[in-house]
């Protein structure tokens, strides 16, 4: 839209002018640089939060205690919960399971019988499966939508449960996330109090922003209202149309601030009321990378080691700005059988809103996988293979950046099994941080590293075997494999995008999508929290160059390495098989002869 805006303006001014060039006819630049910004800006307010997180995590005093320091105090006071009583790993991961399992019951309750409660009516039914399916979602931060939207949902249960899990799920990820790295930085063998730290991610850094998120996009005019619907009748056309309406725009902020992801309305972040302009669209690209990238930045400061911060975020933005520009430079170049047909618009703007374009497009799409959040400006299904492969890349390597909390953790785990390997490899110890990484550390990094891609291929391989699960799919072969793996992938990484193409509110994939999203969840954070806890009895030691500098480049380089091999290899003959085989048919690359 930056390039509809500005190039349209300006050259309606001065045809020949360099901007109107730039913007108004050369979109491949003008659309590599509208990228750039996009990830500058999330980077900028990222630096301008990463102290404050800093502090969150050290438990340092800050500005904002005199506000929210009376409200955690008065919650904890409540649950008969005190911030100094420390827990162990299995205090801390049962209160951490405990509450989440009282939230998933209360809220499968009420949505299952929302047509009894107030604000519905009768129309609104869950089946046991897509209720299930729901709660799985939003409980575990996934957001994965078998439903559609305000046709399904009561206001009710837009309100209290799917808001409410929203800042449920978020919650506990950034607390987990505390109790990680309390870990690493004390040694008193304990990693916290749960409930504290839960309570101070709502009140401390959640709801903050997401209360300024809201103002913003209500001035931007995104809805927040009461009243069910609106009739519209359109200037150039007959009758009238029906929108839904409802609070869009609170619903909008906790889903991007959250990392969350499910859409108001079926469309996400595609439909107008939800995502009404170019600026918005950036809004919301900042809001869901802000706090992920914001714990990412604050680790230099965490660990008093800025070149550590420093390489992860080089590694972080060389894994972002690859996927990123795969997907956008595969839709630019659109598919050559509706290249030739003569369109005026360059490359692929099927599925797309053209207020917002194809660089914007990729951008919000990839950044959404990027993250865990999994919201969407556009119609993934519509993708080239070229552009889906650019979010495959991500979801595989179980979104690199990561929603709250839980993607610094997926992060360390690989910064471990990347030090040891290292560390075998030059000769040298393998610590972090003055921690020795011992068997147990790894042993619980390898079952980490090796879960995601076990909860992903067993039931697509379970699903390959039975093609009439598949309801629906008219597509090929080949696309019918990307779609697949796209879906469970999703789920399993607690992303909640979807290519779709096929039925997927059927009791199969309700219940086994379902079960994925829950493992994908608490089975990452129970291993990653028994990282912590193995680290919480071991004290920093002073390196005299014993060990492998973890901010240097050349470890950067590794870990790079490490993630794309133990990552996305593990998927390569699937995607052989799936988006790179349909990139080759589309392009007639080397098919001539498989596919005469």
């Amino acid at each position: 839209m930056i390039s509809f805006l500005i190039g349209d303006s300006v050259a309606s001014q001065s045809g020949s002018s360099f901007w109107g060039q730039l913007f108004a006819q050369d979109r491949l630049l003008s659309g590599s640089i509208i990228i750039l910004v996009y990830i500058l800006i999330a980077t900028l307010f990222g630096l301008a939060i990463s102290n404050y997180i800093k502090k969150l995590y050290r438990g340092e005093p800050n500005w904002f205690d005199h506000i929210a320091g009376p409200v955690v105090s008065f919650f904890e006071r409540l649950l008969g919960e005190d911030q100094s009583k420390g827990m162990t790993f299995k205090e801390y991961f049962r209160a951490l399971l405990i509450f989440n399992a009282a939230a998933g019951i209360i809220t499968f309750a009420a949505l299952y019988f929302q047509r009894y409660l107030p604000f519905s009516g009768t129309s609104y039914q869950f089946s046991l499966s897509l209720s299930f399916n729901t709660i799985s979602s939003f409980l575990t931060n996934t957001d994965l939508q078998h439903y559609s939207g305000p046709q399904d949902l009561s206001y009710f249960s837009t309100t209290f449960v799917i808001i409410g899990l929203m800042f449920l799920s978020a919650g506990t990820g950034f607390a987990a996330s505390m109790a990680f790295i309390r870990g690493i930085i004390e040694d008193k063998g304990t990693i916290g109090n749960f409930y504290h730290d839960f309570l101070v991610s709502i009140f401390y850094l959640i709801f903050p922003l997401v209360i300024i998120a809201t103002i913003i996009l209500l001035i931007l005019g995104v809805p927040s209202t009461l009243n069910t619907y609106v009739i519209v009748h359109p200037f150039m056309g007959l009758g009238s149309q029906i929108l839904p309406l409802g609070p869009v725009a609170p619903f909008e902020a906790i889903k991007n601030i959250g990392t969350n992801g499910g859409g108001f309305y079926s469309a996400n972040a595609g439909y107008p009321l939800e995502n009404p302009n170019w600026f918005s669209n950036l809004v919301e690209f900042v809001s869901f990378t802000v706090i992920p990238l914001g714990s990412l930045l604050s680790l230099g400061r965490v660990f008093e080691s800025r070149g550590f911060g420093n390489m992860l975020y080089g590694v972080v933005i060389a894994i972002f700005l690859f996927t990123t520009y795969l997907t956008f430079f595969g839709e630019y170049a659109g598919i050559p059988a509706i290249t030739s047909l003569g369109t005026l618009y360059t490359g692929n703007i099927l599925g797309k809103e053209v207020a917002i374009g194809i660089s914007q497009s990729s951008i919000f799409s990839t950044g959404a996988v990027f993250t865990s959040t999994g919201a969407a400006d556009s119609i993934l299904l519509a993708f080239t293979p070229a552009g889906v492969l650019g979010l495959f890349g991500n979801l595989l390597l179980n979104d690199p950046l990561g929603g709250i909390g839980t993607g610094i953790m997926n992060m360390f785990t690989f910064v471990i099994f990347a030090m040891f390997i290292t560390s075998l490899m030059v000769g040298k110890l393998p610590e972090i941080m003055g921690l020795k990484i011992g068997s147990r550390e790894i042993r619980y990094s390898t079952l980490s590293l090796v879960t995601h891609p076990l909860l992903i291929l067993i039931p697509f391989g379970i699903t390959l075997l039975f093609p009439s699960l598949i309801l629906g799919d008219a597509s090929t072969k080949t696309d019918i494999i990307s779609q697949v793996l796209y879906e469970f992938a999703s789920a399993a990484s607690n992303n909640g995008s979807e290519i779709g193409g096929f039925v997927t509110n059927t009791a199969f994939f309700n219940i086994v999508d379902g079960a994925l999203m829950l493992l994908g969840r608490y089975i990452l954070i129970g291993l990653q929290l028994l990282i912590a806890q193995s680290f919480a009895f071991k004290s920093p030691k002073i390196q005299f160059g014993r060990s492998v500098d973890p901010g240097s480049p050349l470890f950067g380089l590794m870990l790079f390495s490490t993630m794309i091999l133990v990552g996305i290899l593990s998927f390569f003959p699937i995607l052989a098989l799936g988006p790179f085989l349909s990139w080759a048919k589309d392009f007639n690359f080397l098919t001539a002869v498989i596919f005469p």
